[in-house]
């Protein structure tokens, strides 16, 4: 008797080992498990850390639902929002009155130039909740993060166990002003003052300046500004034979050496000096005197001995 009870016993009990295998969902049970946000290490239980990338993308995703661009990442606003978040989490300063360093000035110190700057934050934010269902309750921090003039931001992450911070900047650029091309800005005491320095370089002696080759210099210059081109010393013969300034070409052996074109002083000396005929100017000891003017490029250098 005793042994048909444990025999009936056992029966029992593999029939109910079998019934649960072949009924309880252990599978499925796994699958769970695996799929929970959450995972343990060393027995703390911890969240996956957030990324920029990933903040970056639902921003996208809920500006595109909007139909609204989407912003793409700046390095230099990244450096912005991180100085932020130091300041928000360190010093609870949340406006920038504590520091000084508000969202504008941030910005600024990272080199950015913006026309209009918008930020969002999260503060010790658990991870589980949604930033954007977060974001969207209220009406300031949606419209912010659907802003349509917004093209560029700046994202910052801060991720603990189970909790995050993350203070994002949404800008607009500044319009980039187009800038005429700067005008060369030089003139006759420029290349004087160059070709007196070559002159010694080269072993001869400075001009020294008169006013009277400073007159045939002004009045050539203006005659070349008038034509808009060099004359080939067309009009120096008859300068100098003009009643009122023949004088000056009975004083002196005088010399006439043109150019136009030229960006600075030093490419019009250069062009001189390696040009057939006006070398003189800059290496010719038997030059005293001389006088330069210049204007928009154009260069008359008169030189007299």
């Amino acid at each position: 008797m005793k042994i048909f009870l444990r025999f009936l016993l056992w029966v029992l009990a593999i029939g109910i080992i079998f019934y649960g295998f072949k009924n309880i969902p252990i599978k499925k049970i796994g699958e769970e498990i695996g799929q929970k946000i959450y995972v343990e290490r060393n027995g703390v239980k911890f969240f996956p850390d957030w990324t920029t990338e990933t903040l970056l993308s639902e921003i996208n995703e809920a500006r595109e639902s909007e139909g609204l661009m989407r912003v793409t990442v700046n390095e230099k606003l990244n450096r912005a929002a991180l100085s932020r978040l130091a300041v928000i989490i360190t010093e609870d300063d949340y406006s920038g009155a504590v520091t000084g360093l508000t969202r504008e000035v941030a910005v600024k110190n990272a080199g950015y130039n913006a026309n209009l700057i918008g930020d969002l934050l999260l503060l010790d934010f658990f991870k589980t909740n949604d930033a954007i269902e977060n974001w969207f309750s209220s009406e300031t921090t949606k419209a912010t993060l659907l802003h349509t003039d917004f093209k560029e931001v700046g994202i910052a992450v801060k991720n603990e166990d189970d909790t995050v911070s993350a203070y994002i900047i949404l800008v607009s650029p500044a319009k980039k002003i187009a800038t005429a091309p700067t005008k060369t800005v030089w003139g006759g005491p420029e290349l004087w003052e160059v070709v007196n320095k070559r002159r010694v370089e080269l072993g001869v002696n400075p001009l020294g300046k008169r006013d009277e080759l400073c007159t045939l210099a002004s009045i050539r210059l203006n005659q070349l500004l008038e034509l808009g081109k060099l004359d080939g010393h067309a009009g120096f013969v008859p300068l100098l034979e003009r009643s009122d300034l023949k004088w000056i070409s009975e004083k002196y052996n005088i010399s006439e050496f043109l150019a136009a074109g030229y960006a600075t002083p030093q490419e019009t000396v250069k062009a001189w000096e390696t040009t057939l005929g006006h070398r003189a100017l800059l290496a010719g000891g038997e030059y005293v005197w001389g006088c330069i003017y210049a204007q928009n490029t154009f260069a008359v250098a008169v030189a007299a001995y």
